[in-house]
């Protein structure tokens, strides 16, 4: 140790000056670099997250453009519904109902025993309804085609409910059907 001394005292103002080097380097990297370096740290962070805001942000702005869209096809295709397959009117959906019912039912071979129509009464707004009770009678083959034929017909027709019961003394079915439409208007009893 005592070489270090010695080397210390002769060469004093060198090492002075290295150790205030050392002591403002020290100083520096408290003061200066290492905020920075935390400036930095926190950018980066804030960088990043700022990226995945973006991101989200994006798919965000896409799940309500593709929500617009959607929305302006639906209202389309509900108006041309409304204007190209619902009937206009009362009288428009009673012509869809009886005849092309009574078509269907001859096509398939069924006799129409009796039939009943059952407006929607009561019901305010634009969309309204009609009910067509028929009762047809037939082989079991015939009324599985007219339920085919009915359920495949281009015009809007619901098949709301299906009674079929036997009629022992010939052997034929009788079946009681609910068909109903919807049509647009306000009026209630044409």
């Amino acid at each position: 140790m005592t070489d270090v001394r010695r080397i210390v005292s002769e060469h004093r103002r060198i090492v002075y000056l290295i150790v205030g080097a050392l002591l403002v380097n020290i100083a520096l990297y408290a003061l200066v670099v290492y905020p920075l370096s935390q400036r930095v740290r926190t950018g980066e962070q804030q960088a990043g997250d700022a990226t995945r805001e973006l991101v989200t942000a994006r798919r965000t702005f896409e799940s309500a453009r593709g929500t617009v869209t959607g929305k302006k096809d639906a209202d389309a295709e509900l108006s041309k519904f409304y204007e190209d397959v619902l009937p206009t009117d009362l009288s428009a959906a009673r012509r869809t109902l009886y005849p092309r019912l009574d078509q269907l039912a001859r096509k398939s071979n069924l006799t129409t025993v009796r039939y009943r129509f059952d407006p929607d009464e009561g019901k305010n707004g634009e969309l309204h309804k009609l009910t067509m009770t028929l009762s047809l009678a037939g082989e079991y083959a015939n009324v599985r085609r007219f339920i085919h034929e009915l359920e495949t017909a281009p015009e809007f027709l619901v098949l709301e409910s299906v009674v079929v019961t036997t009629d022992e003394e010939d052997r034929t079915l009788n079946l009681t059907a609910r068909v109903a439409t919807y049509y647009r208007g306000t009026d209630n009893g044409n």
